[in-house]
C-alpha cells in the first residue's frame, strides 16, 4: 500500500499563533520541531498498519518547514514550493491519502488560523457557488487521480468539515478551538497517540473509502479582498471577472479548472497591498 500524507501548519499539535506557523515568527523553530514529530506520528501508523511506502508532501508556507533530518527515515519527502498541483504534488498512484495538520476554511467557524490558500487576501473560495477550503480543493484533485483521503489531523472545526464533505475518514482531533489564535489542546503524548492510532486504523480500513470526486463542469471562484487583486488575478487566460472582488475559471475538467484558478490565485496574490490590503 502507498500512502501520500500532505502536512500543513496550522493544524499541527499544540500550534496556536502566527508567531509559531510563519518562519518570521519568534517561535517557527519549535513549530518546525512540533510539525515534524505530527507527521512522524502519522508515518509511524501508516507504517504499523502495513504501508509499503510513505511519502509527505511539506505544503505550508515556503513548503521546507518539516526537519529533514528529523523525519522518520521510512518516509520519503517532496520539498519546496514550486508545485503544479501545490499540497498534492505527485499524488498519482497512491492508495491513500492522510491530511495531517489541516486547518478549517476560512471565515465559517472560530477554527484555529481558519484561512484558505492565503492569507488576507482572500475573503472566501467557493466551488460551484460553495464555500470551500483546502480539505475539499486537495480532496477533489487526489480524487481526480483515484486517490481517496482516508485521515486528517487538525482541531475540531477541521474535523467537523472534513466529515461534512469526505464522509466517515478518520480523524484526529488534537486540538479544540477556542478562537482562531486560541485553542484547548491534548498533551503532546496524547496528540501523538491519537495521530498515530487513526492514521493506523484508516489504512487498515482502506477499502472503506472512496475518492472525492467532482464531475463537471466545475466552476472554481475567489473572492478576494481587494478590487485590486481581482483585477491583476482576472489576467489569466479563460479567466473571468464576476463582480469588482471575484474572480472566476469554468470547466468541464476538476484539474483544468483547478489550474486555472490556482493561476488566478498566484497572480492575483502579487496586488495585495500591506497597508489598504
Amino acid at each position: 500500500m502507498k500512502i501520500y500524507i500532505v502536512a500543513d501548519g496550522e493544524g499541527i499539535s499544540g500550534v496556536v499563533s502566527s508567531e509559531e506557523m510563519h518562519p518570521t515568527g519568534s517561535r517557527f523553530q519549535e513549530f518546525r520541531r512540533l510539525m515534524t514529530m505530527d507527521v512522524n506520528a502519522a508515518i509511524a501508523g501508516a507504517f504499523d498498519a502495513g504501508a509499503s511506502e510513505v511519502v509527505v508532501n511539506d505544503a505550508h508556507w515556503s513548503m521546507i518547514n518539516i526537519i529533514y533530518e528529523d523525519l522518520d527515515s521510512r518516509a520519503e519527502i517532496i520539498r519546496g514550493s514550486n508545485k503544479k498541483l501545490s499540497m498534492v504534488e505527485q499524488i498519482e498512484g497512491f492508495d491513500g491519502a492522510l491530511f495531517i495538520g489541516l486547518h478549517a476554511k476560512v471565515g465559517h467557524s472560530h477554527g484555529v488560523a481558519n484561512e484558505t490558500m492565503v492569507g488576507p487576501e482572500m475573503y472566501e473560495m467557493r466551488m460551484n457557488g460553495m464555500p470551500v477550503g483546502e480539505v475539499e480543493i486537495n480532496a477533489a484533485i487526489a480524487g481526480y487521480f483515484g486517490v481517496p483521503v482516508i485521515m486528517v489531523s487538525g482541531d475540531d472545526c477541521l474535523g467537523k468539515e472534513a466529515t461534512e464533505s469526505l464522509g466517515e475518514v478518520e480523524t484526529a482531533i488534537v486540538k479544540k478551538s477556542i478562537d482562531r489564535w486560541s485553542a484547548r489542546c491534548l498533551s503532546l503524548e496524547k496528540a501523538h497517540q491519537e495521530i498515530h492510532t487513526k492514521a493506523f486504523q484508516a489504512v487498515k480500513r482502506l477499502g472503506d473509502f472512496k475518492p472525492y470526486t467532482i464531475e463537471g463542469p466545475v466552476e472554481l471562484e475567489i473572492e478576494w479582498t481587494s478590487t485590486a487583486e481581482c483585477k491583476k488575478s482576472s489576467l489569466v487566460p479563460g479567466s473571468y471577472v464576476k463582480s469588482p472582488r471575484i474572480v472566476a475559471y469554468k470547466s468541464n475538467d476538476f484539474l483544468e479548472a483547478w489550474r486555472g484558478i490556482y493561476a488566478c490565485l498566484n497572480l492575483g496574490v502579487m496586488a495585495f497591498d500591506p497597508l489598504y490590503g
